[in-house]
């Protein structure tokens, strides 16, 4: 087949030209429509501006479930915030528990936690030990002024005694030879 150039000009009548131009008009529209639709079909996701087009189709809009946050995540804490609530409830210490008193009583026993593993965490590697006994937890307690202070009482299964430096003896005094 062989292919043949046709010149097509358009010389409008007249009477016919505001109508021809508004049809043309219309026309032109169209066809930009229609390319710019197929050229989102085919590259639809290929880039990034792309992806940020409008879908064609809008589906009907469901209202988007929020993921359910837990309270020890809203504050920021390990320890369970909720567990501690349900206890604080349970165990009919008053009447009634505000929620902030859980949080508040995670976030200090968190606190007071990392603090003794920390402290017993320092006196396991003075001992060339990686693993924590409970004798590494009564040393870092006991040389913590403040947490010494406050478990003054307590006494610690398999923790020990506080080694003492004690000086060695002094010699005994050789009578003096008369």
């Amino acid at each position: 087949l062989e292919s043949h150039n046709v010149y097509v000009s358009v010389v409008p009548r007249k009477k016919f030209f505001r109508r021809q131009l508004a049809i043309s008009i219309f026309f032109c529209a169209a066809i930009v429509g229609m390319v710019m639709f197929a050229t989102l079909l085919v590259l639809k996701g290929t880039t990034e501006k792309q992806n940020l087009a409008p879908p064609l189709r809008q589906e009907a809009e469901k209202p988007k479930k929020r993921k359910k946050v837990s309270a020890h995540e809203k504050a920021g804490l390990s320890f369970p915030v909720g567990r501690i609530a349900r206890n604080l409830k349970r165990g009919n210490y008053a009447d009634r528990v505000s929620k902030s008193a859980a949080v508040m009583l995670a976030a200090v026993t968190e606190y007071l936690t990392a603090e003794v593993l920390e402290l017993a965490g320092n006196a396991a590697a003075v001992a060339r030990k990686t693993r924590i006994i409970p004798r590494h937890i009564f040393l870092g307690i006991k040389t913590d002024e403040e947490l010494s202070k406050y478990m003054d009482e307590v006494i610690f299964h398999q923790g020990g005694v506080l080694p003492q430096n004690v000086p060695p003896p002094k010699p005994k005094k050789k009578k003096a030879e008369e």
